[in-house]
């Protein structure tokens, strides 16, 4: 029979071994992710801060491809392969949460109201009393002007209202005819004139649905009037419309005086080396005095019904929202989709080296979403070839008249 102190030992030593005997087993979660070169450096610090918070919980971090996201998720559930997380952007989400496939968070400590995430992003996640995700971006646009370009027209601030945008259209272009040196304005292709179109709808106060969402109503007052801004736009020498790549490039090298972006001119100017500088300014309004608004566009990370660690990849998406999470994207010249990023180390030292972040971060109070609709990618679809018509010449009204019985059709498709 051992002696006291041996059988004190031997308890201790239990006591030491009994942690490691019974440790919880790491869990393995799946996840899909399809972002651009900025994103996915961020991501990438993300999970590596997630796993040292979680030391038992592994992420399998899986590249896919942006485009073909939807088909490759809509193929998995369809094989009841999906991962446990992906990302999920445009309409996606409702649709896949109106199917069921998705798992609502509030079951894992999300709220149903979260103060700590932007309005218009978390707006985008919430369907039917769930919460079916939590959003990772949220990029608002603005407009980017040319300082030089800027300077040399004797313009001191970005345009206020849609009026001083057409006006300093005219005033910033330098040449004439077929020989334009300088673009005053410039509109990027497919996506980002419906956006546009969007921004203008809603800064008219007009919606893209009627209330109960049976029927599309773009085509009312304010979309005509939007239609007719974009006409007015299409009709000057010195604004390049449709204009598709190289955007980007044209503002920060002086050939377009001022474009409608987003948060990805900070990345594309860190990484060329003769970018000149060039300031961020509100999206203009029908007048002065209006309360400002603009378009933000949102991604978010969803938990799959399919998922087996249902509760680990929740935590994990969870986690992805956060300030401390957040912090990761500012860093990579993204706004944060969390108010409270603003305090987070790694975010000042991004807005102290590029003010004009810190611009973009604030305007996401005043930001809106595309809506939520579960039909909403056909109805997007719709709208697209609407603005291409209206800036090729089509009277407004027989365009939008167009797209809404088009958007309609699909509506009652299902």
């Amino acid at each position: 029979m051992p002696s006291g102190k041996m059988l004190a030992a031997l308890l201790a030593s239990t006591c030491l071994l009994a942690p490691a005997a019974f440790a919880q087993e790491t869990v393995t979660i799946q996840f899909w992710e399809g972002h651009s070169v900025q994103e996915e450096q961020a991501t990438i610090n993300m999970i590596a801060a997630f796993e040292a918070a979680h030391p038992d919980i592994k992420v399998e971090r899986v590249k896919t491809s942006f485009g073909t996201n939807f088909e490759r998720i809509t193929t998995a559930i369809a094989s009841n392969t999906a991962p446990d997380v992906s990302p999920i952007w445009s309409g996606f989400l409702t649709q896949f949460a109106e199917q069921g496939q998705l798992v609502d968070l509030t079951q894992y400590g999300v709220e149903p109201t979260n103060a700590d995430i932007y309005p218009g992003a978390f707006d985008y996640v919430t369907w039917n009393d769930g919460v079916y995700g939590l959003p990772y971006a949220f990029d608002p646009r603005f407009i980017v002007y040319n300082q030089e370009a800027f300077e040399a027209a004797g313009l001191t601030e970005p345009p206020a209202t849609f009026e001083e945008l057409i006006e300093y259209t005219e005033q910033l272009t330098v040449g004439e005819g077929s020989n334009i040196e300088q673009y005053g304005f410039g509109l990027g292709g497919s996506d980002s004139l419906a956006y546009f179109f969007i921004n203008l709808l809603y800064a008219y106060g007009g919606q893209v649905f009627n209330e109960d969402g049976t029927e599309a109503v773009f085509n009312n007052e304010a979309g005509l009037q939007a239609g007719e801004i974009i006409s007015r736009l299409a009709g000057l020498p010195g604004a390049t419309l449709n204009a598709g790549e190289g955007l980007r490039q044209s503002v920060l090298h002086g050939r377009v005086a001022m474009i409608y972006d987003g948060p990805w001119i900070f990345y594309e100017a860190l990484n060329d080396p003769e970018s000149e500088e060039f300031g961020i300014g509100r999206v203009p309004m029908p007048g002065e005095g209006d309360q400002p608004l603009n378009f933000g566009s949102v991604g978010a990370y969803v938990v799959y019904e399919q998922s087996d660690n249902k509760e680990a990849a929740a935590e994990f998406v969870k986690f992805l929202a956060s300030p401390e999470a957040q912090q990761h994207r500012v860093a990579m010249l993204k706004p944060g989709v969390s108010p409270g990023v603003r305090d987070a180390p790694e975010a000042q030292a991004a807005f102290e080296e590029w003010p004009g972040l810190e611009t973009a971060q604030n305007l996401l109070d005043e930001s809106r979403i595309f809506p939520k609709h579960d039909n909403w990618p056909s109805v997007f679809q719709a709208i697209i070839p609407a603005v291409e018509a209206i800036i090729g010449g089509e009277d407004p009204q027989s365009a939008l008249d167009a797209a809404v019985n088009q958007a309609n059709r699909a509506l009652r498709r299902g």
